[in-house]
């Protein structure tokens, strides 16, 4: 082996081939690439069987996933958020859960015909003519680029999606929920119980003996590690955004002038109406004939042949039918403008768009400093790009934080030591930091006056830089004395209240008082629901959660103690009876019930499916290129 490699770099292609195997190990590792060749995923990230996802394709995934994430969302989330936030891991997670079914579908056999990738797509309406109803293959090569595939790539998912959905549905489309176990969940939903409760106020109780001050020394001495202060650091915050600098730039008023003559007609004019002509025919063929005459300049009135004719004036957000509002309102659209035949309430409409009334305009006085705010806004972001280039630069050189600052003429924010929750040791918390959650925990990584990572949020960037560290200690006795003795005041409260619950709770398990009377003592009334509630029925009664619980799940003439939320305020219930459902009951239960162990037994088998799917093809993971697809998300922000 060593001499054929030897032979080999004696020729100039040899070399280039060597250096090629060189510079990829020391790129990848060794290891790295022996396991890709031995685990047979070449270039995937994860692979199951013949099917594998690339990081091409992973990248498409994660773009699909932020597209459609950002289209609703109010702060759009970039691909280094979503590594941050654990939404790459969770779509990796995805793309193995759909790779295994992909692999172990092929693996036996299972493969979507022609004809039913056709049938599939003829029922996505993005892709149908609204004139025929039918696949348009205009629209749909326009709406799949759109989404940056091909149509072949389009195909390959939809054969993709048709096959998951068929091993999904497989196994479960025929379950039925068998009637001996829906009796079954009908008697268990149909059972009903009473309960009686009523409310013990342990703040009555005796105030606890004060402790002396060798009782509270011993606590403290007891107890100097819970005591001890965590370690706290003094932060120093630059944070630069466009606001920083949009004060310090003028804008003239013949600028704003200039601007308002530029754009008063998009910006500062109300909203224009529209007049338009709606005609409905009997027929789709008599509106076709109507919408070719219209389209060639007819008047609307002399049509033939419709069963109504109106002529209608609105607003954009007057109309309803999405549709005929872009066709009427949509960019462009000038007076001549088509619509239809569309079918409406089993007629079919045609509309031509007949005039454009333009809106009111709005005098430059009345928006002079929008114009001036969002001129000087303009220019504060050039400001503020500027400055950020000349931060990367102090940052390169080496300069500390607030050398950085007065470069870029910004203020340090320095917050006095706080913890990594953000608390000082007073107890005030800070919320400076509350935007970039990642921002603290690095802050406590870093040496002193060692400035962090670059944090783009919001349109601001942050630095933070560590400017002390105060290390955990325990303070002195005599300075938290007082802090000591109201710990051992609340332990000796809540025990002495845990104490009393427990033993009013066996008193009445052992019948020694009764539950009236207990009451009574207590200084209270016993309550009721109003009627035997079930589990079909508790949440409609407005049960509370820990209470339904308390009641189903203990026998009848059983005592529980459930604490309110109040921490001195305990509800004491009672389990007063058990009685099972009527037969007239459980028989109109039967759907709810069949329904629900339909429902379980589907969930189980699916489960059960999954299952077998992951024992019959074998995932594998490819580490190495997951964690170069992460670097390089990192390295493109």
């Amino acid at each position: 082996m060593l001499a054929f490699m030897k032979k080999l770099t004696r020729s100039p292609l040899g070399k280039l081939v060597f250096i090629i195997i060189i510079v990829g190990m020391a790129f990848w590792g060794v290891d790295a690439v022996v396991n890709q060749i031995r685990s047979g995923l070449g270039a995937n990230v994860v692979a199951a069987g013949n099917r594998g996802v690339d990081p091409a394709d992973l990248d498409f995934r994660v773009e699909s996933v932020l597209r459609n994430i950002n289209a609703t969302a109010e702060k759009p989330m970039s691909k280094s958020e979503a590594l941050e936030e654990g939404l790459i891991d969770q779509i990796i997670e995805v793309e193995k859960a759909r790779v295994t079914r992909l692999g172990y579908g092929e693996s036996i056999g299972i493969s979507p015909s022609p004809e039913a990738v056709v049938e599939e797509m003829n029922t996505i309406q993005a892709f149908q003519n609204p004139l025929t109803g039918e696949l348009d293959p205009a629209m749909f090569r326009d709406r799949i680029s759109q989404l940056g595939m091909t149509p072949a790539q389009f195909e390959r998912q939809l054969q993709d999606d048709i096959l998951i959905r068929a091993l999904g549905t497989g196994g479960t489309v025929a379950v039925y929920g068998p009637k001996v176990l829906a009796d079954i969940q009908a008697q268990y939903l149909g059972e009903t119980r009473e309960v009686a409760w009523f409310f013990f106020d342990t703040s009555k109780l005796p105030a606890p003996a004060t402790p002396t001050d060798a009782e509270v020394k011993a606590y403290y001495d007891e107890h100097l590690e819970r005591l001890k202060q965590p370690e706290r650091r003094a932060i120093d915050i630059l944070r630069v955004s466009t606001d920083d600098f949009t004060g310090k730039v003028e804008v003239t008023d013949q600028e704003i002038a200039t601007v308002y003559e530029a754009t008063k007609s998009e910006r500062f004019s109300a909203p224009d109406q529209r007049t338009y002509a709606e005609l409905l025919f009997p027929t789709r063929d008599a509106a076709r004939t109507a919408f070719g005459l219209l389209a060639g300049g007819a008047d609307p009135n002399s049509v033939t042949g419709a069963n109504s004719i109106n002529m209608r004036t609105a607003r954009a957000e007057d109309i309803a039918d999405e549709a005929l509002r872009d066709a009427m309102f949509g960019p462009g659209k000038q007076s001549g403008a088509m619509f239809g035949p569309r079918e409406v309430n089993s007629q079919w409409m045609v509309t031509r768009l007949i005039s454009v009334q333009p809106g009111a305009v709005k005098p430059l006085e009345e928006v002079s400093e929008e114009i001036r705010m969002s001129l000087a806004r303009e220019r504060g972001q050039m400001l503020f790009a500027t400055a950020l280039e000349a931060m990367d630069e102090a940052l390169a050189a080496g300069h500390d934080i607030n050398q950085i600052a007065a470069d870029i003429g910004v203020p340090v924010i320095s917050l006095a030591p706080i913890d990594q929750a953000g608390t000082m040791e007073h107890g005030a918390r800070t919320t400076l930091l509350a935007d970039v959650p990642e921002a603290l925990p690095q802050a406590f990584r870093l040496p002193e006056n060692e400035i962090s990572s670059r944090f783009d949020v919001s349109g601001a960037v942050i630095l933070i830089s560590p400017r002390k560290i105060v290390p955990p200690t325990t303070p002195e006795f005599d300075t938290i004395k007082n802090v000591v003795r109201e710990l051992v005041v609340a332990e000796r409260k809540a025990t002495a209240t845990q104490a009393a619950v427990a033993e009013l709770t066996q008193r009445l398990q052992s019948r020694e008082v009764s539950f009236e009377a207990a009451a009574a003592n207590a200084g209270a009334e016993v309550d009721r629901l109003p009627e035997p509630v079930s589990r079909s029925n508790a949440q409609a009664m407005g049960v509370p959660a820990p209470l339904m619980q308390a009641t189903f799940n203990n026998p009848a003439g059983s005592i529980v103690s459930l604490p309110t939320g109040d921490g001195s305020m305990f509800a004491i219930l009672k389990v007063v009876s058990v009685n099972p459902p009527t037969p007239d009951t459980v028989a109109g239960m039967g759907v709810a019930a069949t329904a629900d162990i339909t429902n379980a037994l589907t969930s189980d088998l699916g489960e059960a499916l999954d299952d077998e799917i992951r024992r019959a093809v074998k995932v594998r993971e490819n580490p190495a290129a997951i964690a170069a697809y992460k670097r390089s998300i990192t390295a493109a922000q």
